[in-house]
């Protein structure tokens, strides 16, 4: 049977629409306070204090089956990160590549969010967007799954990476602070909130500056956000976010071993190069009913952009976005029921240069694509019994892609995905969820119509994704793991033909099917009225093709059965976390991944593992100021990640050991 079947079978269909950090304050974690006779904050995933507040469409996400992790401010202001990957490897289903779960780094199955809103166009994310906010500005991250929710687009089997900005303070609060590092590491920043009557205001302004290992690379970034909040009443909340953000950096490409042990700081290729300018502007209001809640919010997003990529000249691009989203939630005597409408229109125009033309001076080539997505959805909320919750819900998707090149191209897609999953609290401390949810993922206009790739005839991918999981606590241990399955028929792939005429020529098409599962858990240990805690994530993965028929050159390679590369079995980040004296934690952190094959064939000369990271970070709080000192990566790890292509294996390299130290000061 068919989930969908399944669902409509069931009850009411329909989805939920994210509240857009306008909830209600909720705990997340309701089975027990976690050792609160420690000074020490909770260093993982788990625990009351980092999961404050996150809801996702005004019900708690510990009631929901799905699989949710939360990294509070604390944590996110140990970790300081520059990349997103020091804070998402703290989380069970992080890859190395683009996406969670799924290591295709040419497709969007992780989106990105500020507030419940995308930060960019809905085909166009990565877990890597999460720098592209302010970073200092961050309440918490909330990680979601798999397509469990229908509260986000239908193309997110991996799942989404919603940035929650902080609160307005109700008294005034301002800090300043400052870093330094090796790599010629720069940061600073300044911020100030308060209140004016019934209008809180927020403002922060930070810079940061930063080489690398390899010459030539580059990642500066400027941004500055202003949030207002005024209550009209105390039913009604309007919220207005502005924030600029402007980033310039440079990537090398990979590098064989023998170049690493010749000279690792060569600057070798080019792998890409972006100079981007972003404004965003956001509207929210939210308003309480007798009988539920309403929620609005409009945000428009320009983006402009020159890049060079190993794949392509240059090109200056402009992307112009509006999204709309709105809700309602209507409560019931047991449960509640949740529907409303997103609509997102976008417009990239792309102008592209000649390949040796890198001041933009001569003739180009300009195209103008759109994508314009419908949304309606619903969700219905009810208790089965005391213990006992079921969820069942439908988003339906019209996707519009148009592109004005060679006379016009267009193609419309149709999705209706939905969830069903049911929750039960077997005790105060433990909670067991099951889900089944679908998805639907459209193949972009290049698929479709590239003059050298393209195929009409594409169909689009859909998912159909099952979990099962269980969290909540037991004496001075507290625990969330699950076990899923992912599959995805229509999967696309481009792959290599040989023509009538013996010409090489590359075409996309739906080459086959995959299944993607594995086990994902994280344990933190906190032992009553000590001064240390541990943390521990784990994640199993097993990514094959179920069926996959490569044409190279006119032969055909089955890769039926095999692996998908980059999928390491085990990935497993340690934690430990030591207060000696008060207010001075230190944090030694530990991340190891198994090998994995570095290309879809499987070869025993592509196979890689990545050198284990070891972390140390110490921070000391005193009165209103806070100094911290880091080392990342003391083992001096370089090779990153593995591809194996035409016989050769190279590795995507990092900076190996890097060091700061910083200090900031708060009134």
């Amino acid at each position: 049977m068919k989930i969908k079947d399944l669902c409509l079978s069931v009850a009411f269909s329909g989805t939920a629409v994210l509240n857009a950090g306008y909830a209600a304050d909720q705990n997340v974690f309701t089975s027990g306070d976690f050792n609160e006779e420690s000074q020490l904050e909770t260093i993982t995933v788990l625990g009351d204090s980092n999961a404050e507040n996150a809801t996702l469409g005004g019900i708690e996400l510990n009631q929901l089956p799905l699989n949710a992790h939360v990294v509070g401010q604390i944590e996110i202001e140990r970790l300081r990160f520059v990349d997103p990957n020091e804070l998402l490897d703290r989380i069970p289903g992080e890859t190395q590549v683009r996406n969670l779960r799924i290591p295709d780094g040419g497709k969007s199955y992780t989106l990105a969010y500020v507030d419940g809103v995308p930060i960019e166009s809905p085909y166009g994310g990565a877990t890597q967007r999460l720098d592209r906010v302010n970073t200092s500005d961050i309440q918490r991250v909330e990680v979601i799954k798999g397509p469990t929710s229908a509260l986000f687009a239908n193309n997110v089997f991996g799942g989404v990476v919603n940035v929650v900005t902080k609160d307005i303070p109700e008294q005034t609060q301002a800090g300043v602070s400052t870093e330094f590092g090796n790599f010629n590491r720069e940061r600073f920043g300044v911020d100030y909130s308060s209140t004016v009557g019934d209008l809180g205001y927020s403002l922060n302004v930070n810079t940061r500056r930063l080489d690398g290992l390899r010459e030539g690379t580059q990642n500066d970034r400027d941004v500055g956000s202003l949030k207002l909040v005024y209550d009209f009443n105390e039913n009604t909340r309007l919220t207005t976010r502005l924030e600029r953000f402007e980033e310039v950096t440079e990537l090398r490409g990979d590098l064989t071993a023998e170049e690493i042990s010749l000279d690792p700081t060569q600057a070798g290729t080019l792998s890409s190069a972006e100079d981007l300018a972003q404004d965003t502007v956001s509207l929210a209001l939210g308003h309480t009913l007798p009988s539920g809640e309403l929620n609005v919010v409009l945000l428009n997003r320009v983006q402009d952009a020159i890049g060079l990529s190993r794949f392509s000249g240059p090109q200056d691009s402009n992307d112009d976005a509006i999204n709309f989203i709105s809700n309602y939630r209507h409560d019931l005597s047991n449960g509640s029921l949740t529907f409303g409408y997103d609509r997102y229109d976008g417009d990239l125009v792309t102008k592209s240069f000649d390949r040796d033309d890198l001041e933009l001076v001569g003739d180009f080539s300009e195209s103008q694509e759109s994508l314009g997505i419908d949304a309606f959805y619903a969700q219905y909320q009810v208790g089965l019994a005391q213990d006992l919750a079921l969820i069942v819900g439908l988003r339906h998707e019209e996707i519009e892609l148009s592109s004005d090149v060679n006379g016009g191209q267009q193609a419309d897609f149709s999705s209706s995905a939905p969830k069903l999953g049911l929750t039960y609290q077997l005790d105060d401390d433990t909670q067991v969820w099951a889900s089944v949810s679908e998805g639907l993922y459209a193949p972009a206009l290049d698929d479709l119509f590239d003059e050298d790739t393209g195929n009409p005839n594409l169909n689009a991918e859909e998912s159909q994704n099952i979990e099962l999981g269980v969290r909540g606590s037991w004496r001075d241990w507290a625990y969330d793991a699950s076990v899923y399955t992912n599959t995805i028929d229509n999967y696309l792939v481009t792959q290599e033909f040989v023509d009538d005429d013996g010409n090489d020529f590359e075409l996309t098409t739906n080459a086959g099917q995959i299944t993607v599962r594995g086990v994902e858990a994280v344990i933190e240990y906190a032992p009553q009225k000590a001064n240390w805690r541990a943390g521990l994530t784990y994640t199993l993965s097993d990514n094959r093709y179920d069926s996959f028929v490569q044409s190279v050159a006119g032969a055909d390679d089955d890769y039926s059965g095999n692996e998908l590369r980059r999928t390491p079995r085990h990935h497993v980040n340690a934690r430990i976390a030591w207060e000696p004296f008060a207010n001075f934690i230190a944090e030694l952190e530990g991340d190891f991944y198994s090998t994995y094959f570095s290309d879809d064939a499987n070869s025993i000369e592509g196979r890689f593992q990545r050198d284990e990271r070891i972390n140390l970070r110490l921070t000391y709080d005193i009165d209103n100021w806070s100094v911290w000192v880091s080392a990342l990566n003391i083992t001096d790890t370089l090779e990153d990640r593995g591809t194996y292509s035409r016989g050769e294996l190279a590795f995507r390299t990092v900076d190996g050991l890097s060091y700061y130290a910083g200090v900031s000061y708060r009134l």
